[in-house]
């Protein structure tokens, strides 16, 4: 058998094009932003009369239980995209410290209408309380 003089192999650089390079750059925040949703489709919080459920997690499963006592104020905020796609941070104002992360609610505002009625019943208990 004989020995080659000269071996030519193809270059890897040449699978680099302009168009492969923008792909790419396109798909890792493609995918990132599929396992985003994924994630925060699975993360649900369930309002009761005296306590709060956070259930969370894809193959994990999280539940964090909180008390829901003392509302004292409910407030919506929303950027241009969250008012077009109609999500929000809702900020809940309790006594003591909230455990309960409520930032990209879907649907904020059904959310404070929900509890705008546990701000009078917290206010009642206050009234009561001070006579």
């Amino acid at each position: 058998m004989a020995v080659p003089n000269y071996v030519a192999k193809k270059s890897a650089w040449s699978a680099v094009t302009l168009f492969r390079v923008l792909f790419f750059w396109l798909i890792v925040p493609l995918i990132i932003m599929i396992v985003d949703m994924i994630i925060k489709k699975h993360e649900i919080i369930e309002f009761y009369d005296d306590y709060v459920v956070k259930k969370s997690g894809v193959l994990s499963k999280k539940e964090k239980r909180v008390a829901l006592i003392g509302v004292v104020g409910v407030s919506v905020s929303q950027t241009i995209w969250g008012r077009i796609c109609n999500y929000g941070d809702v900020y809940i104002d309790v006594v003591g410290k909230w455990d309960v992360n409520t930032s990209q609610l879907a649907k904020p505002n059904e959310l404070k209408k929900y509890l705008e009625p546990f701000i009078t019943k917290a206010s009642k208990l206050q009234g009561i309380v001070a006579e």
